[in-house]
């Protein structure tokens, strides 16, 4: 029996989804928690519709150091106390895609803001910044539940993953070039 929960176990893990987070070296985090999401991260609660979770972000200007940040809004963020419950066994593997959907939400806005903060300017007018990163993150989160159907659409998901991780690693590679030297190529 112990056999048969290990190797459940383990085909369980290796079907999970993989992303990965580059930190901001940044002293005001572009991204807050600057660490990719966890489900303590949400509240448990019971939604009016179908939907397993949400990630609700805030963006916010740092006016004295001309930067944009994005935070998860803990207050808004929530997901079905059956996806968390860890006497659920069988929703796990639901529960770990479900998550991966939510934490590439927060990754999508992220990029969004992570971009903004590289490419603006101390000409640039912050406000005017903080709109349009606010603007281009809702329309890709937008367009990537669309894409997906909320996760639902496997093969669109880890096309989703695959380009967001992508620029997401490019994007911490050009802006910490200090990391790119140290990479092993295979």
């Amino acid at each position: 029996m112990r056999l048969i929960c290990f190797l459940a176990f383990l085909f369980m893990v290796s079907c999970a989804p993989t992303l990965n987070w580059v930190p901001d070296s940044s002293p005001i985090a572009s991204c807050q928690p600057d660490r990719l999401l966890e489900w303590s991260d949400f509240s448990p609660k019971v939604p009016q519709d179908q939907r397993g979770a949400e990630t609700a972000i805030r963006f916010l200007p740092y006016p004295t150091h001309h930067r944009l940040a994005m935070a998860l809004d803990h207050e808004h963020s929530w997901v079905r106390p059956e996806f968390i419950d860890p006497a659920n066994v069988s929703l796990w593997r639901v529960s770990q895609h479900l998550l991966a959907h939510e934490q590439l939400h927060f990754l999508i806005s992220c990029l969004a803001v992570r971009q903004a903060n590289l490419s603006m300017t101390q000409d640039d007018n912050l406000w005017k910044m903080l709109e349009l990163t606010k603007s281009v993150a809702q329309r890709l989160n937008l367009q990537y539940d669309s894409d997906t159907n909320h996760g639902l659409d496997l093969d669109a998901q880890e096309s989703w993953e695959l380009e967001v991780m992508r620029q997401f690693q490019e994007l911490g590679n050009s802006a910490f070039p200090f990391k790119k030297n140290k990479a092993k190529k295979f």
